[in-house]
């Protein structure tokens, strides 16, 4: 079990280095301010996707790479640490919908739906079935390839591969300009091969949770970056004949910076391996999403204190990891919403399993 253990950890090391490398060599200045325009880097996506990224937690025999949940949340936290503005979470989301479901995973970026508790109804008309509904702010839906639906079927929930070509569809964005559209079908046609009975995983609560991790993991990365950039500078900016980094009280704010970065950090990461091991994962993830967004409000609050007025303007790079952060705090639920629902949780549980649910490993 150890040698598993230990060769599971170096292959998710060597993950992380290709990523980290990936990134690095790609995600510049130039792309970013470019995808800021246009809502995304096709380029950034092409290349992202010639290395499996996107799918690197579906097992192979259903079109991915046949990594793990934890594979994807290395992933994600080096996607965060490096603002790449690529739909990661949503086609990884989106092709676990499709493989759990038996379906055929679509090539290129993918969006899912509903988010945000509209329904999407699904009847038969001979051979296809028919798809009616509205979803509200629905991630990189105007550029996926394919837009996977969660609707409600006569016999249960369905699972359907949508050509966005086939809806009208309303751009939006979030605070950090990435596409968050509107999404309307109107007897969108879905033939029987792209449509199939929802696995019992499968569930409006499911894509919550997991898109609360994502969201997690992408903000734990960011926060990473934004502490990167705050001590990079302090050890840099001279103020009164000294680097800013010699005062204390920078260093004060700096390392509490750092200990936020780290809870943040440990939180997602261990969500992801709940989730992974099929556990009960509310708690863990609840907690994540509480917890990333806690750190995101002060760390982004001293990193701009740290830089002054340079953070805010568009020359400089903190902007791409703090307005993600402010952005991403919000969706998938915040965490008034989520700790709202924890105590709900909890309090239905009962006192004698608060306890032992704090204590599992």
């Amino acid at each position: 079990m150890n040698d598993r253990v230990t060769d599971m950890s170096d292959i998710r090391a060597m993950l992380v280095e290709s990523a980290t490398r990936l990134f690095a060599d790609h995600v510049d200045a130039k792309l970013l301010d470019a995808a800021k325009r246009d809502g995304w880097s096709p380029a950034l996506w092409t290349i992202a996707e010639a290395a499996q990224l996107p799918l690197v937690s579906i097992a192979e025999e259903a079109g991915g790479a046949g990594g793990s949940l934890s594979d994807l949340a290395a992933v994600l936290r080096v996607a965060g640490r490096f603002a790449a503005p690529i739909p990661l979470a949503e086609t990884a989301i989106a092709g676990w919908m499709l493989a759990r479901s038996g379906l055929r995973i679509a090539s290129g970026p993918l969006a899912f739906g509903p988010l945000h508790g509209e329904t999407v109804t699904a009847h038969k008309h001979g051979a296809q079935w028919r798809l009616s509904g509205g979803m509200r702010r629905v991630p990189w839906a105007r550029i996926a390839q394919r837009v996977v639906v969660l609707a409600a079927g006569p016999a249960g929930d369905m699972v359907a591969c949508v050509d966005p070509l086939q809806c009208k569809i309303t751009p939006g964005r979030n605070l950090a300009d990435e596409p968050r559209d509107d999404v309307v079908l109107d007897n969108v046609v879905v033939a029987g091969s792209f449509a199939a009975p929802a696995a019992a995983a499968v569930s409006h609560a499911a894509l919550r949770l997991r898109g609360a991790l994502a969201r997690s993991l992408l903000m734990a990365g960011a926060l990473e970056r934004a502490l990167e950039l705050a001590v990079r500078y302090a050890t840099e900016r001279v103020q009164f004949g000294r680097k800013i980094g010699q005062f204390q009280a920078i260093q004060q704010e700096l390392a509490r910076f750092a200990g936020e970065v780290a809870a943040a950090v440990a939180a997602a990461l261990s969500a992801a391996g709940a989730l992974e091991r099929g556990e009960d994962a509310l708690l863990a993830v609840a907690s994540a999403k509480i917890r990333t967004a806690q750190a995101a409000q002060e760390g982004a609050l001293i990193s701009h204190q740290v830089h002054g007025a340079i953070g805010v303007t568009d020359e400089y790079a903190l902007h791409h990891s703090t307005l993600r952060l402010w952005a991403w705090r919000e969706e998938f639920g915040n965490e008034a919403a989520w700790a709202m629902e924890l105590g709900r949780t909890i309090a239905m549980h009962g006192a004698d399993r608060l306890w032992p649910a704090l204590t599992r490993d």
